[in-house]
């Protein structure tokens, strides 16, 4: 019988979303026996980019949890989260007075405003963010060196000049390392400096769509699981349906894990709350665990 091609979709969401991931993963393996890290294509934005970071890496899903909750790592776990490190975001701000980050998209939105986009316009009106992120790049590289995962990982960000999608790894992005790729896909604007690629500015992809699902409308998979914290948020909890909707109509099937109940309060209204991670980690296995038993596409496919 020939394994199924499932797809893994893990999206934005900050610290509080990097733990959401982490139970989820966690249920997923422990519910069905399904390792995350088998997954035919991963696709991360932000927080979600970088557990899929951490996945292609060779991090299990039970080390990917311990990690958020606090709790001891095995050794072979240990040896990749030693490199991990958050962006330092204590590092003071600039006081040189607001500047827009991009004047170039912004002209680009008076010639055409027609094509403006909300994240993107609001992107290129914050001013560029003050926390360096090469730090977490460099502890990344140490894992991955320059190469990229064997299995597909795309990793997407904003060109901050454009307005565009890349979705790094993907066929025809441009070629960086990992490390970078999810330095680009986490650089939220007005907090973060813009990550260079090919001397292009890129920012955080969730700016764009919390998930990014639309990407594996062309992949031929059985099944796409996907991981949403976003939709903590109604107006994120409709445009995953948008998405869901148009890769049913492709033939894709797809299940999500969202936030409700107890994950909700768990996780507050602050994505950016990382002292909330251990308590999120938990509550969203717990709930995850109990939609496995449910979901059944899922049960299906796998």
């Amino acid at each position: 019988m020939t394994a199924a091609r499932i797809g893994l979709v893990l999206g934005a969401g900050g610290p509080v979303g990097h733990a959401f991931h982490a139970g989820v993963v966690r249920a997923l393996h422990e519910s069905i026996s399904w390792d995350a890290r088998d997954a035919a294509v991963v696709v991360g934005t932000s927080a979600g980019a970088q557990v899929g970071a951490l996945l292609r890496a060779g991090m299990s899903a039970d080390d990917v949890a311990a990690r958020a909750s606090g709790r001891p790592l095995t050794a072979a776990g240990d040896a990749i989260a030693q490199h991990y490190t958050r962006p330092n975001h204590d590092t003071p701000r600039r006081k040189d007075g607001y500047k827009p980050s991009s004047p170039q998209y912004l002209k680009s939105v008076m010639r055409r405003p027609w094509s403006a986009r909300l994240g993107p316009l609001v992107s290129a009106l914050l001013p560029e963010g003050h926390v360096p992120m090469h730090t977490q790049a460099s502890g990344l590289q140490r894992v991955f060196g320059d190469r990229w995962p064997v299995r597909h990982l795309w990793i997407t960000a904003v060109h901050l000049e454009s307005g565009s999608r890349v979705a790094f790894g993907a066929p025809g992005a441009p070629k960086t390392d990992v490390g970078t790729a999810v330095t680009c896909s986490g650089a939220v604007p007005g907090i973060c400096q813009p990550v260079l690629v090919e001397d292009r500015r890129y920012v955080d992809g969730g700016m764009l769509s919390p998930t990014h699902l639309d990407l594996l409308g062309e992949e031929k998979l059985d099944l796409v699981i996907v991981s949403s914290p976003l939709s903590m948020f109604a107006p994120m909890r409709l445009l995953l349906r948008a998405e869901m909707k148009a890769l049913a109509q492709r033939g894709v099937r797809t299940v999500a894990f969202e936030p409700k109940g107890p994950v909700l309060r768990a996780m507050g209204m602050n994505p950016m709350a990382l002292w909330r991670s251990a308590r999120v980690a938990h509550a969203a296995y717990e709930h995850a665990r109990r939609d496995c038993l449910v979901m059944r596409p899922l049960r299906d496919a796998l």
